[in-house]
């Protein structure tokens, strides 16, 4: 039985940046559902954590720990305007209905 080899990640400070910053852009423009953005931002805050303790000082790792953060605050941002809207429905919808909802009695 051969020793498993420990997981050294190919991914490159650079390309993990271009990634981050592709998904920021695209959950900014709501294109992406801000739960999938939040697990995407966990799985590459993973990945930059593997690359930080592989590669302890390489100065191409600045800069990602806040692109991280950024992405994690964007999804915080796009599901907070999705409850915005869903708020605005409801109260658009109860409008109409007459203004009262069983809660309010």
């Amino acid at each position: 039985m051969t020793p498993e080899l420990p997981y050294a990640s190919e991914t490159t400070p650079e390309g993990l940046a271009r990634l981050i910053e592709h998904i920021r852009h695209a959950a900014g423009q709501g294109d992406l559902d801000p739960v999938f953005v939040r697990k995407l931002a966990k799985r590459i805050g993973k990945e930059f954590q593997e690359m930080k303790a592989a590669r302890p000082g390489d100065a191409g790792l600045a800069g990602l720990e806040s692109g991280i953060e950024a992405l994690l605050l964007a999804a915080d941002s796009g599901h907070g305007a999705r409850l915005t809207k869903s708020l605005q429905r409801l109260r658009e919808n109860e409008g109409a209905s007459g203004g009262a909802s069983p809660a309010s009695h």
